[in-house]
């Protein structure tokens, strides 16, 4: 009886650490752990879910631009794919995971319901207001804190870019949130689905599918999150307002452009 009475305890030790182990792997941080990009990308805190928003889900919101330019090097942004005027004199930068899905929001999926109605579409309703129209310009710059498949997304993204241009690259970043499930490193994003999501939009050509195969833009997104990380980037999403970070989530679009027009008048 004793054995047995051992035996027992122990197992419900074990299980006691399991619980504990799950309620920290589905915790609001994540870490990244993605095989060799760990090493090279080190661990990387995050304030987004792991999972698609919940109609019931709160996002940050913040009334206009919180944070002084942080200290640190933005000459990065200017290699990232943009819309509108080089020197316009607003520039939006969207920090933005592929796998995070209040990215997805802030695009314009339909993830959280009636309560991200202010916030969904954000990003596109910037770039069709003001980025399009030559009044400011749009940054879009691809992080990877959610791990390998992030890291993919925007090798990818940046393949199309090789191919077709800023144009090219958002072609593949629409159709690349298009696909977004709410999950992350499920395979949503494996090398064999990221091709065929390309060759959907036009990019089926042997360099294409080389680019992928190769890694060839993995680096570059590393060093972007590192430097996105180095001006105070913390979580997806993540607006900057000519290299002055606005409060972490996602944001109405409302505040946006209230921010946006006040830098234009200025």
């Amino acid at each position: 009886m004793a054995d047995e009475k051992a035996s027992l305890e122990k197992g419900e030790y074990v299980i006691g650490i399991a619980i504990i182990l799950a309620a920290l792997l589905v915790s609001a941080t994540v870490w990244i752990s993605a095989g060799n990009l760990e090493k090279a990308m080190g661990k990387f805190s995050v304030s987004a879910p792991t999972a698609a928003p919940t109609q019931a889900a709160q996002p940050t919101q913040a009334a206009e631009p919180t944070q002084a330019a942080a200290s640190g090097d933005w000459s990065f942004i200017a290699e990232d794919p943009g819309i509108g005027p080089k020197d316009a004199k607003a520039v939006l930068i969207e920090f933005s995971d592929f796998q995070c899905p209040y990215c997805a929001i802030a695009y314009g999926r339909e993830f959280g319901g009636a309560s991200f109605t202010e916030e969904r579409g954000t990003a596109k309703k910037f770039t069709d207001e003001y980025a399009k129209t030559g009044k400011a310009r749009f940054v879009y710059a691809p992080v990877a804190f959610f791990g390998r498949e992030s890291a993919d997304a925007a090798n990818a993204a940046y393949c199309a870019r090789e191919i077709g241009g800023d144009e090219g690259f958002f072609k593949m970043h629409d159709k690349l949130f298009d696909m977004h499930n709410g999950q992350e490193n499920v395979g949503t994003y494996s090398k064999e689905n990221l091709k065929k999501y390309g060759a959907d939009v036009g990019f089926n050509s042997t360099a294409f599918t080389n680019c992928i195969d190769s890694d060839k833009y993995v680096s570059l997104v590393v060093k972007n999150t590192q430097d996105a990380q180095a001006v105070g980037v913390t979580g997806t999403p993540n607006y900057a307002l000519n290299n002055r970070l606005m409060q972490a989530g996602i944001i109405p679009y409302s505040t946006i452009k209230a921010a946006v027009d006040a830098a234009l008048a200025g």
